[in-house]
């Protein structure tokens, strides 16, 4: 893995300049701004008004959506459309043609229960104080078209949004905006280290560093205070879309995304279950200080004749934290009780490196003959990252290796802990890709109607990277800081040509640089059936040639029919059905010799050939033969004039031809939905929804297994075949992965005249198994009788499940003061076996963990009371 180190950037001053001089012309004439293209962001929120505007949706409109058209009205497929809310004629401002109109809500929310819990506040930051419900100002002149809307949501100031938008209808928008998100990760964590957020994490002086033991450890972690492990989002944004000269439209908007904060990490890495008293497993925090920036621009004209669209997208990423350094407790030590060599004790991560995203696109498009159109679009990106690289290790003084009992290898850090020690000084990594797409469609009466398209997609990653040690004359890396490289035996990590000692050793010294073309011909048509019948047929055939892969060719084929009817017992029903046949080429398992040392002058091949390192019979899921098949029936049914009863049914079905690996995905799901609206006063609306989904894996454990210390068969086994001696059938398992969704939810709502009430229910529940069977116990890891025993009981089921009761009232003291009163009641329960355990300690041998997972129950409640005012 290559070490990165970032360089600090800003891609937006010319940006910049560009919205601002967009901003600024002052020759704009009349056009069609239509939303084809979308510039700022679709939607505002926060946990206190999802909608960001539910003040001002009361009351309904009487009137609906037409004067001409008294009550309610329906989409083509029956589903109703919702009373609007009332216009708000507005008050002018000064003697000018300007009106506004406006609302403030604030007041008060107390939180009580387990307010703490992290369910409860994983994207949400309830708190008990005083919050802003809503701030919305709106001008208008109708004579002119122009406008101004400012609307804004403050809950905490880790929770909040503001957006301000002014235009002019038909001529040019502008919005800008500012928003924040929380994402609590843990309410639960107890990390030993000092310097969480930074990114040097120091044990504390009780602890010495890889000379503490187990008890040591655990005293400290018993004593740790609590902590919240969690980020915040913060997005702003600027965007404008105007007609820049005649029927020609500019769009351009530059949004930065921040995000702050910390997250559970990893450390050393070894099994302490099959070798105790070792380096261990380790979980760290690591620094969350990442900014992205996007830019977005296009220009566009609906001639006569031609349509065109021309586009770049433009992304900025920067993390301000470029490696994470972390000291650990425990000493490192060998297999089968032999003393480490050298130890180290300060461990090292590289973070994500800074990169650039840029694509172009132009798309041409023409109406045709016989009712048709042509559309053609090309498009060329390229990603690129390019940080100066760390060195290999952060390790000082002598580094120690494993080679067998009588060989050690020692090493000075000082050949490995510097720069100088890379092959390149930066990562140099590009990928370009490119898009050419055609496609017409045409219908020559109002019956029929076919289409083409033909797209071709290539990928070409252009990284080209040799670790090389030029102070040492070795390739390779050196495996450090507790894993598992400076343990076992042949894993070590590096290649040396000069050394008979590690002139065998096969590691990796290339990245791999996967690439792929992607070719995808469709044909279709459609057929009237009669007036309210219609079928659709489509062929699609996939040919993907991906590089440096397991195969160079994959054919995917999909065919799929689409039936549609209004016309059977007064509902409409909508059913599709599709079939996927994906084979290709001869599989390779073990394409990547030529980015191993083997590939390198100077390696010698062991005398018993080189180890298999996995099992020829494996498939990559994405890659194995594949029949799919798919169907999905939807059912909308009218209720008289004012209800609608709804119903989804669908199922998905994948078979792979793989002995070792995925071999088979299903998933079945269903809803009925219930929308009741009598009159613009009252609402009603349930939900129920049903969905199961299951995952069958295969593998082998090879006959090197370990079992308390003790090796299974011999290291470096050559045969890669299944039922071989490496990888017998005695040895195979089987894993089923299924898992049961389950929600609902009921909402009502009614204006009683000077007092509305709205209640709102929502359940979701998912159960989660894990069953697994095997050929014999040769299939396990650990084969005493207490694993045995523990193996056939099976994993206990993950499950989750939250209910959540909100319910409102508000008061119309006048026409422009009102009073809301609001509560929520959240109830949730959590169990996963993989937690189970973590009750007294976190130390467990030389395994450290930092967080205690969910509140397993909790309990919590929102109080809340709101004075509106209409401005």
């Amino acid at each position: 893995m290559l070490a990165l180190k970032q360089n600090r950037t800003t891609p937006t001053v010319l940006t910049l300049s560009l919205l601002l001089g967009l901003c600024g012309m002052q020759d704009v004439l009349a056009g069609d701004t239509s939303d084809t293209m979308r510039v700022g962001d679709t939607q505002f929120g926060n946990a206190l008004d999802p909608l960001g505007w539910t003040p001002m949706l009361q009351p309904a409109d009487p009137d609906g959506m037409s004067l001409l058209h008294a009550g309610m009205l329906r989409t083509p497929t029956g589903n109703l459309y919702p009373y609007p809310p009332m216009v708000n004629a507005g008050k002018p401002v000064g003697q000018g043609d300007w009106l506004y109109n406006g609302e403030i809500e604030f007041g008060y929310l107390h939180v009580g229960g387990d307010r703490n819990a992290e369910y409860f506040r994983q994207y949400a930051d309830w708190r008990s104080g005083p919050v802003l419900g809503l701030l919305a100002l709106n001008f208008w002149n109708p004579k002119t078209g122009e406008y101004v809307e400012f609307r804004g949501n403050h809950l905490s100031a880790d929770d909040q949004f503001y957006r301000l938008r002014a235009g002019q209808y038909g001529s040019y928008r502008i919005e800008a905006f500012y928003r924040d998100m929380p994402h609590t990760v843990s309410t639960n964590a107890y990390p030993i280290w000092n310097g969480v957020g930074t990114t040097n994490l120091t044990l504390p002086p009780s602890l010495v560093p890889g000379g503490s033991t187990p008890a040591q450890v655990a005293a400290v972690s018993a004593v740790t205070p609590e902590h919240n492990i969690g980020l915040k989002r913060t997005r702003e944004g600027l965007s404008y879309e105007g007609v820049v000269y005649q029927n020609w439209i500019a769009s351009a908007g530059i949004t930065n995304e921040k995000r702050t904060g910390t997250r559970l990490w990893g450390g050393s890495m070894f099994f302490n279950y099959s070798f105790p008293d070792n380096g261990g497993i380790l979980e760290t925090v690591r620094p969350i200080d990442f900014r992205t920036t996007d830019i977005n621009l296009s220009l566009r004209n609906v001639g006569k004749v031609w349509h065109f669209l021309a586009t770049y997208n433009g992304s900025f990423f920067r993390n301000h934290k470029d490696y994470l350094d972390f000291q650990s407790p425990f000493a490192l030590s060998n297999v089968v009780g032999v003393p480490q060599v050298a130890n180290i004790t300060t461990g090292q991560f590289s973070l994500e490196p800074n990169n650039d995203y840029h694509n172009v696109r132009l798309d041409l498009s023409r109406e045709l003959k016989w009712n048709g159109q042509l559309t053609v679009a090309g498009a060329w990106g390229t990603m690129r990252q390019n940080d100066a690289l760390l060195p290999p290790t952060n390790c000082t003084g002598t580094g120690g290796v494993y080679i067998s009992p009588t060989a050690n290898y020692t090493f000075p850090c000082a050949n490995w802990n510097t720069t100088a020690a890379l092959s390149e000084p930066s990562a140099n990594a590009r990928i370009d890709t490119g898009l050419l797409d055609a496609r017409a469609t045409f219908h020559p009466n109002q019956a029929f109607g076919w289409h083409a398209g033909l797209r071709w997609y290539r990928e070409d990653d252009k990284t080209r990277y040799l670790a090389y040690n030029p102070l040492t004359g070795q390739y390779g890396f050196i495996s450090e800081n507790g894993s598992q490289g400076t343990v076992v035996p042949g894993q070590t990590g590096f290649f040396d040509p000069n050394n008979p000692l590690y002139a065998s050793n096969s590691v990796p010294v290339r990245n791999v640089p996967v690439s792929y073309t992607d070719a995808v011909l469709e044909l279709g048509a459609d057929w009237q059936l009669s007036h309210k019948t219609s079928l659709g047929v489509t062929y699609t055939y996939d040919r993907n040639e991906p590089k440096y892969r397991e195969r160079n060719r994959v054919d995917d084929q999909r065919f799929k029919l689409a039936w549609v009817s209004r016309d059977v017992v007064g509902a409409t029903i909508r059913l599709s059905w599709e079939y996927a046949r994906r084979d290709g080429d001869q599989y390779n398992y073990d394409p990547y010799v030529p980015f191993y040392s083997q590939s390198l002058p100077g390696f010698v091949t062991p005398a018993v050939g080189l180890p298999a390192y996995t099992v020829a019979d494996m498939r990559m899921y994405d890659l194995s033969n594949r029949t799919e098949s798919k169907a999905r029936l939807i059912v909308t049914h009218p209720l008289g004039e004012s209800a609608t009863i709804s119903a989804t049914f669908y199922g998905n079905r994948d078979n792979y031809d793989a002995l070792i690996g995925r071999q088979s995905t299903r998933t079945t799901g269903a809803t009925l939905q219930w929308d009741w609206q009598p009159s613009p006063k009252t609402t009603m609306n349930g939900y129920l929804g049903v969905e199961g989904s299951r995952m069958g894996i295969a593998n082998v454990n090879d006959a090197d297994s370990v079992d308390n210390g003790k090796i299974y068969g011999s290291i470096g086994q050559t045969n890669p075949n299944l039922g071989g001696p490496f990888y017998p059938y005695a040895n195979q398992w089987w894993e089923y992965d299924s898992e049961t969704n389950r929600n609902a939810g009921l909402t009502f709502s009614h204006d009683f005249g000077r007092v509305r009430a709205d209640l709102s229910y929502n359940y979701t529940g998912s159960v989660g198994h894990v069953g697994y069977n095997y050929a014999t116990i040769g299939a396990l890891a650990f084969r005493d009788a207490a694993s045995v025993a523990a193996s056939n009981q099976g994993f206990p089921d993950d499950k989750y499940r939250t209910n959540t009761l909100d319910m409102g009232l508000s008061f119309r003291v006048t026409s422009n003061v009102g009073v809301r009163l609001y509560g929520r009641y959240e109830t949730g329960a959590f169990s996963d076996w993989h937690y189970l355990g973590l009750n007294n300690t976190l130390v467990y041998d030389h395994r450290l963990y930092t967080d205690k997972g969910g509140q397993l129950h909790y309990n919590a409640s929102l109080v809340g009371v709101m004075l509106n005012l209409k401005l």
